[in-house]
């Protein structure tokens, strides 16, 4: 099955190494992966241990939500580990990843959808100037017309995560859909007055950065803010620190704090991070959002700079904190709304719950269908919780806390 499967070939293609899948049973199988093609094999370099039950979760066609790839079954976050050089299966996670898909017949269940055009799409620079970057060049890309919402995108990422959700403006009558790539990330470029290798992000320059970008783009009216993941936690930082700035938050995928995203593996030499920063991230979408969209997350995650995502995710582990900002959001704090996705392993529901209780302006809406990347991995159902959420910020009441 393996040695047919185009995207296995491929994932293996250069590789020479022998690894191992097993249960805490004693059973399981042991791959020797050479010359582009995968057979039986033995003494293996690693060895992926988890429990029967696990593996059965793993592999399921319908996974419990957050048990649906083998990251999330090891430690600390689970009770499964990995036996042998760790490094060499961070090298190799991806064959991992895939011959779990293939074993399972997983990947031949999944979903397609037909992309959209993006031809109504227009794209410019603007120039903004952040402390302690300088001077930066920033991309911005646009769709529709009428009240402004602005669009941030995930850790080490860029603002095409949102292309799929720009080819639904007509979801979003009366309002332009606006995208933009932080500096250092996708067709923004590093500062003019900074190394390539100097980028590093604070709480302070994120939500500067935003500020400034919104400044720059001169909007008839202040923008409700989206964002997931680390980008969930800056907009909850905006409302704190630039309130008059904006109208309200949609916040995806946050917690009061984030723990066990990073890793030495993000930036190590001895590992691809071409291969290993997808393969950390993809893991977390919901296994039914379509293949077409989370092969493009995948892709997005393969594209970005040198050590850039590792140095967002220590904004993300080290800075974000809900109990920095928290006393900033108890009296004019704009509409928040918080959303989860429930296949996200890395900031389950309940810590977005734990969030909305902690945050007197927000209302918590679950996502049953999605993961980690609503936006990205799903964006027709996306948009009617964003829709929703939009709806809510507008009325300026709250409607009740659904669970």
């Amino acid at each position: 099955m393996l040695n047919t499967d185009h995207e296995f070939l491929a994932l293996a293609e250069g590789v020479d190494t022998t690894f191992a899948l097993t249960s805490r049973d004693g059973t399981g199988i042991v791959m020797r992966v050479a010359g582009g093609g995968v057979d039986a094999g033995d003494d293996p370099v690693f060895n992926v241990e988890l429990d029967h039950a696990d593996w059965l979760e793993a592999a399921s066609q319908s996974p419990t939500p957050g048990t649906q790839h083998v990251l999330a079954h090891l430690a600390p976050r689970g009770t499964g580990t990995v036996l042998g050089d760790t490094t060499v299966f961070a090298q190799h996670v991806q064959l991992v990843r895939r011959a779990v898909e293939m074993l399972s017949n997983r990947a031949a269940a999944t979903r397609e959808r037909a992309s959209g055009s993006l031809a109504a799409v227009t794209g410019r620079y603007v120039r903004i100037d952040v402390d302690p970057w300088g001077a930066c060049d920033v991309f911005v890309e646009t769709v529709g017309s009428g009240r402004p919402v602005l669009l941030l995108h995930t850790a080490g990422a860029d603002g095409r995560q949102y292309h799929g959700l720009f080819t639904l403006a007509e979801l979003f009558p009366g309002r332009q859909l606006i995208a933009f790539d932080l500096p250092w990330h996708g067709r923004s470029n590093p500062s003019y007055e900074s190394d390539n290798l100097d980028y590093s992000l604070t709480s302070e320059s994120y939500t500067a950065c935003v500020a400034a970008v919104i400044s720059a783009l001169d909007l008839p009216e202040p923008p409700v803010i989206v964002g997931a993941s680390m980008a969930g936690a800056a907009v909850i930082e905006m409302a704190a620190r630039h309130p008059s700035s904006i109208a309200g938050v949609v916040s995806c995928q946050a917690g009061p704090r984030v723990a066990n995203r990073h890793n030495a593996w993000q930036r190590s030499p001895l590992v691809n991070q071409t291969l290993f920063v997808p393969e950390w991230t993809c893991g977390l979408m919901s296994p039914h959002s379509p293949k077409i969209d989370r092969d493009r997350v995948w892709w997005g995650y393969s594209q970005g700079g040198f050590g850039v995502y590792e140095r967002d995710i220590r904004y993300y582990t080290d800075c974000w904190d809900i109990d920095n900002v928290r006393e900033m959001l108890e009296n004019e704090a704009p509409p928040i709304v918080l959303m989860s996705g429930a296949y996200d392993y890395s900031v389950p529901s309940a810590a977005t719950r734990e969030l909305a209780a902690q945050i007197p302006s927000a209302i918590y809406r679950p996502m049953p269908e999605l993961g980690h990347f609503p936006h990205a991995e799903n964006p027709p159902v996306f948009a009617q919780h964003l829709a929703w959420a939009l709806a809510a910020i507008d009325a300026a009441a709250v409607p009740g806390t659904e669970d």
